[in-house]
């Protein structure tokens, strides 16, 4: 055994970084997620996004558009011409040109397209509508996603019906019983927000959407802060100390309620925009793991004080052989450290996965933790091997 095992908390500051073109992957489900790929293996794709590494089952993967960000590559003129056409809307309604995006689609037959490409275009064709101002069209739009769409799309789409019932004459004044004033800063944003029509705007829309979503989460009596007050350290560590060898030790975590609370109406939140609640997210993460460290740490002692090292056996002094006593004792306080580390390694396990999600925001913290559980786990190895030792 070495002192190596002391410095258990050393933060190792290197890494790697790798650039990747960026795919889409257009899930069964009608949503797409834009990144590149991390890690494969025969279940999963890991893809880092801008909000972060997200796993996706690879069975609720429809297809693949890869390096998508590249409209003029070569990859783009091989892809199906109905995605081609929604790739091109999607341009240029991003630059502004809603008519023209309007125009491009008027050329596809919706029947060509795969259901979740489908889905896509039909959002698609609701955005530039609302743009335009075309409000019948956009509710009767909206109506049939409430009535027949995924559950994602039917939380989306009943988010931008509400706002809209709540203002007749489409401006932004209330969203819920909420004044704008009350939410918007600028002074010249809640002027543009008072004119009749101003959610034809995309900023103006886009504010009235997020606060909509801070609705959702204040509804929920969901906070950052709230979530720590539930978090205790001495509960935390209880529960891990005494957590069976077997299963996810996230089901045995005191605040795991809610925290999947918290993700759940996050999940609502990002259905509806899905860049939001991102910095809510990354709060809700840091607060978690803020208080795990001391719990990791109080795990790390507790084991480090049954290190065989620490312990002197019995054993002849001529030859240097353990005594049966000696080799009774060298064993039992392998096993009791063994027992010991267990639920230390598994809360780092736990921890490094958390933060995996993350890897580029929590790089410091990530790097620290997988230096820990490869430690981790050369130490509990060394002692497993050494248990059967005979000699001092």
């Amino acid at each position: 055994m070495s002192r190596g095992w002391l410095q258990l908390f050393g933060i190792a500051m290197s890494a790697t970084a790798s650039t990747a073109a960026a795919d889409t992957f257009i899930l069964k489900d009608g949503s797409f997620v834009d990144g590149s790929v991390t890690l494969q293996t025969s279940r999963t794709v890991h893809v880092d996004t801008r909000f972060g590494v997200r796993t996706l089952l690879r069975s609720d993967i429809e297809r693949v558009i890869a390096d998508a960000e590249s409209l003029s590559s070569a990859r783009f003129s091989q892809l199906p011409q109905a995605v081609r056409i929604v790739l091109n809307a999607e341009a240029d309604y991003d630059l502004g040109r809603y008519e023209r995006a309007r125009d491009r689609l008027k050329a596809l037959s919706p029947e060509e397209l795969s259901s979740s490409a489908r889905l896509r275009y039909d959002w698609l064709v609701i955005e530039i509508q609302e743009r335009l101002g075309h409000w019948q069209q956009v509710r009767t739009m909206l109506e049939r996603q409430t009535a027949g769409g995924n559950p994602g799309a039917q939380i989306r789409a009943q988010a931008h019906l509400d706002i809209l019932n709540a203002n007749e004459n489409y401006d932004l004044r209330y969203v819920g019983e909420k004044h704008a004033r009350n939410f918007i800063q600028s002074a010249s944003l809640m002027s543009l927000a008072k004119h009749p029509g101003s959610l034809r705007d995309r900023e103006i829309m886009r504010i009235a959407l997020e606060e909509y979503c801070e609705q959702l989460l204040v509804e929920d009596d969901l906070s950052v802060k709230r979530f720590a007050e539930k978090l205790d350290v001495q509960a935390i560590y209880d529960a891990v100390k005494n957590t069976p060898h077997t299963g996810h030790i996230a089901k045995h975590l005191p605040y795991m309620n809610d925290l999947q609370r918290a993700e759940t109406t996050l999940a609502k939140t990002q259905a509806i925009l899905g860049d939001y609640g991102s910095a809510f997210e990354m709060d809700l993460v840091r607060t978690e793991l803020h208080h795990l460290l001391p719990v990791m740490q109080e795990l790390f002692r507790d084991a480090i004080e049954l290190s065989p090292e620490r312990l002197t056996p019995s054993f002849d002094r001529r030859t240097g052989e353990l005594t049966k006593d000696g080799q009774m004792q060298w064993r039992k306080r392998c096993d009791e450290f063994l027992e010991a580390a267990d639920p230390f390694a598994r809360l780092v396990d736990y921890m490094t996965e958390r933060v995996n999600h993350y890897p580029r925001a929590l790089r410091d913290l990530r790097n620290m933790l997988m230096d820990n559980q490869r430690r981790g786990d050369a130490m509990i190895k060394a002692v497993k091997k050494a248990r059967s030792r005979t000699r001092v």
